[in-house]
Parts: structure tokens; sequence; C-alpha cells
């Protein structure tokens, strides 16, 4: 101590670099998935980003509706002055009631009681399944040039699989974005570079394994009349043409399945609209939060 008080610089050195190994440590002890917290999403922030975004999903939803079902789009952004709103209402759904769980389980923390997996399962997938019937609407949207039924009654078609897409969008966006943005490693500083690689990350993973329970809604959104089974059978089946030939006939009924589910019809282009909802919606919150709301000092 007494050479630390004598030789303040040498002191200032060694405090310097244990802050800096401390900080390193801290940085390997990565967070689970399911133990991801957001912060209160400031909602003009998240309005701007979702209205923003809107554009960019529904183009390129019209080009995977049509590449997936063969039936030209007549127009990339279809009923926009419903899908406007109800995308900002959507994401700031799927931002506050995320927001809303994190602090019933902070708070349930500060107690002594320490929330189980189930729990914490439960509370990653609940805005997914709670935001289904929004995004319902806006499926519906841009299917009315295949769908002639009214708004109200196709935004109910392909529900079921589009709840399974919607809890993996959830936890995309919200957990799955973080658990990535963490794992970017340290050496890129930048925050907004950080972000978008989290975010592109989770979007490929949430764009791939979502895929065939979107395309199921989408052929059922379109065609109603036929049962999910039968729009399972021929989406399998449209996957002949892409199985090599020189597999066996006896092995190509296995192959055709395994292809429709594992290289699925439209991958390139559902995984494209997913990392640039991400982009979109993580990079542009973050940023008005942190240029108008957070404290000059944080900044």
């Amino acid at each position: 101590m007494k050479y630390f008080k004598s030789n303040p610089d040498f002191a200032y050195n060694v405090v310097h670099s244990l802050t800096r190994e401390i900080r390193h440590f801290t940085r390997s002890q990565r967070t689970p998935l399911l133990e991801q917290h957001g912060d209160r999403p400031p909602v003009i922030a998240v309005s701007v980003a979702a209205g923003i975004e809107s554009f960019y999903r529904a183009a390129l939803n019209a080009f995977l509706n049509q590449h997936l079902t063969g039936v030209k789009m007549g127009s990339l952004f279809p009923n926009m002055h419903i899908q406007i709103p109800t995308r900002i209402a959507y994401i700031n759904g799927f931002k506050g009631i995320r927001y809303y769980l994190d602090e019933q389980l902070r708070l349930n923390k500060q107690v002594g009681q320490e929330s189980s997996t189930g729990i914490r399962l439960l509370a990653a997938v609940t805005p997914g399944v709670i935001m289904t019937p929004i995004s319902s609407i806006l499926e519906a949207c841009n299917a009315g040039h295949s769908n002639p039924e009214p708004l109200w009654k196709r935004s109910t078609r392909g529900y079921i699989p589009r709840t399974g897409r919607e809890v993996i969008f959830g936890v995309g966006l919200n957990q799955l974005s973080d658990y990535c943005e963490e794992r970017v490693p340290t050496v890129i500083e930048s925050l907004a570079v950080r972000n978008a690689m989290g975010s592109l990350f989770a979007g490929v993973m949430s764009g791939y394994l979502s895929h065939v329970v979107h395309n199921l809604s989408t052929l059922k959104l379109m065609n109603p009349n036929k049962s999910y089974s039968q729009h399972l059978t021929e989406y399998i089946k449209r996957s002949e043409s892409r199985v090599p030939t020189g597999i066996p006939d006896s092995m190509k009924p296995a192959a055709t399945t395994a292809t429709a589910l594992l290289l699925p019809t439209g991958v390139m282009i559902r995984t494209t609209q997913i990392v640039g909802s991400f982009i979109i919606l993580n990079g542009s919150i973050k940023a008005i939060n942190r240029y108008f709301y957070e404290p000059k000092d944080k900044k």
C-alpha cells in the first residue's frame, strides 16, 4: 500500500489492468437465452421503426407469396392504410409484452423467488401467442388477390401454424437478437454494428426455423378449401423436381420430404425478410432510444 501511495501512476496502471481483466471475464459469462431481459421500449421509437419496416415486410411478403403459390401479386404494398397502423400495434405489442413479463421476473428475483426454466420459456413465447391475431390481419391484407373472402374471415385462415411462426418470430426479435448481439466478438466495439450482427444471426435462425409453418399458413390462407394435410402433401410433392436424379426410386419419397422440410421453398426470401425486419426494427429502436431518450452521459 505504501508503494502504491508513493507511486500513483503505477497504482493507476494496476487498477486499470485489473478492471480490463474483470470486464473481459464478465463478458465471457454469457447470459442464457431465456434469461435475456429487455429495457422499456419507448412507444415513439418502436412506432417509427415499425412504420418504416412495414413497407419492407409487405414487399418481401408479396414476393414470397407469389413464389410459393404461383399467383402473381397485384401490388407490393396492398392495403397499407391497414398494414401500417396494424404493424405498429403488432411490434409495440411484442416489445411491450416482453418488457412487462421481464419486469415480473425481475420482481420475483428481487424477493428471492428464482423463476424456473418453464416460467421463463412461457414468458418468451407468450408475446407471439398474444400477437397472432394481429399478425393474421397483416397476412390477410396480402391475400386479397387470391382469397376473395372478407378481411376478417381471411385472417382466421392458417391460424394454427401461424401461431407457431409468431412464437419463433417473437423469440427471435426479442431474446435471440439480444443473445446473438451479446456474443458478437468484443473486438467489434460499435454498438450499431454489434446490434446489426446480432439481428442478422437471429434473423437467419428465425427465418429458417419458421419457414415451413409460414408456408403452410400461407397456403391455407390462399386456398382455405383444402385441409392442412392436403396442403402439406402438395407442398412436399412440389419438391420432387429438386431431388437429385441419382437417388434410387425407393428413397425418393423420403428425399422429397426431407427436401421440402429442410430446404423449404422460398427459404432465402423468407430469411431475407426476417433478417431485414430484425435489423430495421432493433437498429432503429435502439438508435432512436440512444439519441433521444438516454441521458447524455450514457451516449
